[in-house]
């Protein structure tokens, strides 16, 4: 069984809303990428679940507020959770996919066209 892993939102200042999430709710920094490009941050409670904040690219429109950049969905196996998806119809970016010890995603749309995301890592954000 998944569960979701994280829910990521795109930021045109992601430092400043890393630090307005760590203030209102206590999350902290478990992945720092703030040199990254786009940059960003991971930040978690206790809960097992993160959010991403991304770093807005300059040439992207705002995105509307009452929806989120992608949906990011654990799997305790990455290549037979991609294989189900394909067969299932999945079409994966395969500009966006990493592949390495430590990490394994893979973006696709849903049947609705909504931005998902598959992930395995070795070790849980946050642990």
């Amino acid at each position: 069984m998944s569960r979701i892993e994280h829910v990521a939102l795109f930021a045109a200042d992601p430092a400043a809303l890393k630090t307005f999430y760590e203030e209102a709710f206590g999350l902290r920094v478990v992945v720092d990428n703030r040199h990254t490009n786009p940059p960003g941050y991971f930040l978690a409670g206790d809960g097992g679940s993160a959010l991403e904040v991304i770093g807005r690219p300059a040439n992207q429109p705002a995105v509307n507020q009452r929806h989120v950049c992608h949906v990011a969905f654990q799997v305790e196996d990455y290549h037979a959770a991609r294989a189900d998806l394909e067969r299932r119809g999945a079409h994966f970016e395969p500009d966006t996919e990493v592949l390495n010890d430590s990490t394994r995603t893979g973006f696709f749309n849903d049947p609705e066209g909504n931005r998902c995301q598959i992930v395995w890592r070795s070790q849980p954000l946050g642990q």
